[in-house]
């Protein structure tokens, strides 16, 4: 089983949060469920991999990224999978263990040698958390059309293939729109979203080497702050998304 990353708010209003917010594993059996795992080993194993074309959203919590996700799921006919989902799959099944402990033992180096074709410079750390979020993300992405939010899978995966989307806002917004969520007062809401916050740069900065998001890793950023319609931003994606891979 992987060792997940740490973090000093596992017993905080942070780790409240997550719990129970989606019911994670009946979506996460379900999903693995439609995965031909060994189709998948030989394709990782022929280091000729390829995915659906996929979309990555990038955020903060509180920006309501994953309600954005949803909507748009719905008119294209994609699943999404956000962090709780595709960390449970990492760390309750053993996809990824097998997969990796098969490729390490026969094949010495392959996952290496394969993020780097595929990802050039952009390597993150190659701990066994870090392998086994690669392992599951790509899995999902070349089992199904699939939308991932959070954890910088757009880092992950083959960049030609990938439809990256950053969602911000300001602090204010952030707050008042998880406190709505929640039905929690603002302040703790916003204690909420510094400890996410704190989570999230320790996440960055040990799996992806990062401290900030750079624009140019996204083809849109979309400021919630001056979108009143959501509805508005699902055709925007979807509309640029379709022309980028027009089926």
């Amino acid at each position: 089983m992987a060792q997940k990353i740490k973090s000093d708010f596992m017993d905080s209003d942070l780790s409240k949060y997550w719990k129970g917010k989606r019911k994670v594993s009946k979506l996460a059996f379900e999903y693995i469920q439609k995965m031909d795992k060994e189709a998948f080993r030989k394709t990782l194993q022929s280091k000729n991999i390829d995915i659906f074309p996929t979309i990555c959203f990038s955020r903060k919590i509180g920006v309501g990224a994953l309600e954005l996700a949803e909507k748009l799921a719905k008119q294209l006919g994609y699943r999404v999978v956000d962090r709780e989902i595709i960390e449970h799959l990492s760390e309750e099944t053993e996809l990824s263990r097998k997969s990796i402990a098969t490729f390490d033992e026969r094949y010495p180096g392959i996952i290496r040698e394969f993020l780097g074709r595929i990802l050039g410079d952009r390597l993150f750390d190659l701990n066994e958390y870090g392998r086994q979020l690669f392992v599951t993300s790509s899995f999902l992405a070349h089992a199904d059309q699939t939308i991932f939010v959070g954890r910088g899978i757009h880092l992950m995966l083959p960049r030609n293939r990938v439809f990256a989307v950053r969602c911000i806002s300001s602090m204010e917004y952030r707050i008042e729109h998880l406190a709505k969520s929640l039905k929690v007062s603002s302040s703790k809401a916003r204690r909420i979203i510094q400890q996410a916050d704190a989570e999230q740069k320790e996440f960055f900065s040990r799996v992806h080497g990062k401290d900030l998001a750079s624009s140019e890793e996204f083809d849109l950023i979309l400021n919630l702050d001056y979108i009143q319609d959501m509805n508005v931003a699902v055709d925007v994606i979807k509309t640029l998304f379709m022309s980028r891979f027009k089926k």
